[in-house]
């Protein structure tokens, strides 16, 4: 972990919450001494699909101000193909589902493996068939893998849902310049995801203004 302390420090947010039945206000983060930070939010079990928004202020202290953010990423996987019932790659946006029940949502057809996001959690079985919205069939060649990989994904009026899916991982990345207008600290709000959630939030800060040996906090402003 070289890294750690002098490139980056990982700040908790939330520690996990299990049996969610309200909305969940996370820690707020003061970025005074850093330029960027990435946002991840973890899920386990999960209830029901719950909206994720960001609030800023210019205190660590009652953050109610909006803060505007365009994109984020959510956890992906790889599904290698054969025998596609026609050449050209099926569109970015479709979606996928197979003979199994495995479904998903195509980010990139390379032309021998779709890379997708949006799992449902069943896994897709070797040698079924799949068949993408748009109509192209393809032959799985093995179940998903790399289900590590983060998909980027673009946000609509500064929120996205966390999927109703267990284990997923999501991450938003924010510059301390996009805060604007003075304000420099950062919340993250969760809807209701209803019960038996279990949650956990934290951001892993870069861009120190100030080296040492143990960064600077980003607790207090």
């Amino acid at each position: 972990m070289l890294g750690f302390h002098k490139d980056f420090v990982v700040v908790p947010m939330t520690f996990p919450t299990t049996d969610q039945t309200g909305t969940v206000s996370s820690d707020i983060l003061s970025m005074k001494n850093y330029s960027h930070a990435d946002i991840v939010i973890q899920n386990g079990a999960i209830g029901k699909a719950a909206a994720i928004t960001l609030n800023k202020s210019a205190a660590v202290a009652a953050a109610t101000i909006a803060l505007a953010f365009s994109r984020y990423f959510s956890t992906g996987f790889r599904l290698k193909y054969t025998t596609p019932s026609v050449d050209t790659p099926a569109a970015a946006a479709e979606t996928i589902s197979a003979g199994g029940g495995g479904a998903a949502t195509i980010y990139e057809d390379t032309g021998t493996e779709l890379i997708c996001y949006g799992f449902n959690g069943t896994t897709f079985v070797d040698a079924e068939t799949v068949t993408c919205s748009g109509g192209k069939t393809v032959v799985a060649s093995g179940i998903q893998i790399d289900e590590d990989i983060m998909i980027p994904r673009a946000v609509t009026s500064n929120t996205f849902n966390l999927a109703a899916v267990a284990s997923k991982q999501y991450v938003i990345p924010i510059d301390a310049a996009d805060l604007l207008d003075g304000y420099d600290c950062f919340q993250v709000e969760v809807a209701d995801c209803d019960t038996v959630t279990h949650l956990a939030i934290f951001a892993i800060l870069s861009g120190a203004r100030y080296m040492g040996a143990f960064g600077k906090t980003a607790l207090y402003d």
